[in-house]
This record gives C-alpha cells, structure tokens and sequence, in this order.
C-alpha cells in the first residue's frame, strides 16, 4: 500500500521536468514547420555571421535558438528565440530583424508594446521587459508567422 503514494509523486516529478523540455520540442517543431511554409532555413542556435549584435539594445542577451533565416519576398529576415539576463533575473523573448528601413515596418498594429528600432541596416523588432506581474515571454508561433507575413 505505501508504494502507490511513492509512485504517483515519482509520476508527479518526472512529468514537472518533462513539462518545460516538451513545450522546447514543441515549439521548435513549429517554427521548423513555419521556416518551412515560408521558404526560410532553420538555423537552429546559431545567428547568421552576417547579422551583428554589435550595438543592440540586448547586450545582456545570454542564449539564442530557434534561429530563423531568409528572404521570403526579398526582404532579409531573421528570427529567433533569446534570453536576456542571467538567474532569477532572466526574461525570454522573440526578436526579429529585418534587413529594412524602419519606415517600411507597419507590424506595431499588430502590437502596440512592440519596439521597433533601426540598428544600421536592421529594424529590429522585440517586446521590453515588462514590470508586470506574469512577463509575456516568447511569442506565439501563429504570432510570429503573421510578422513575418506582413512583413
């Protein structure tokens, strides 16, 4: 009788660890797909040497991954997931850069806390760290297809 209770919270555990590394597969199985339907290459961890972080407003950016690349309708656009900040400290978000003046960039109607910046060539799209309660985090990745669609 007392091994059910020892093997319902070992279920319990386990399923509190796997949670977080399904929603990582999860998500980059539909960016993989959205690169995909949108003729972009999937990058992975890695940003494209031609794309410069020198200068940008997320010097504290500690990780990237699901790193999209491409020119869907000859424009240069680049997507990925990062992390900002280091401990309890650290937030997540979305960034796209698109190799565009700012003035050709309409997507904050979509989204009014959206920055937009011009950071040489690139406009760089990405949502400040909020001082509310619950952070949004990452964009959705239906979101982040009507960006890149609009675009």
């Amino acid at each position: 009788m007392e091994t059910w209770p020892k093997i319902i919270f070992l279920l319990l555990f386990a399923a509190l660890f796997a949670w977080p590394w399904w929603r990582s597969r999860s998500r980059a199985k539909g960016i993989r797909a959205l690169a995909a339907s949108l003729k972009l290459h999937y990058l992975g961890e890695a940003l494209p040497s031609s794309f410069s972080l020198a200068g940008v407003p997320f010097d504290s950016m500690t990780s990237v991954w699901n790193v999209i690349d491409g020119e869907p309708r000859g424009t240069r656009i680049i997507a990925f997931d990062c992390t900002f900040g280091e401990g309890k400290g650290r937030w997540r978000r979305t960034v796209i850069a698109m190799k565009t003046q700012i003035g050709n960039v309409t997507v904050s109607a979509f989204d009014p806390y959206l920055r937009i910046e011009q950071l040489g060539d690139w406009t760089v799209i990405w949502r400040p760290k909020e001082l509310s309660l619950i952070p949004p985090g990452l964009m959705p990745v239906a979101e982040l297809k009507a960006y890149l669609e609009s675009s």
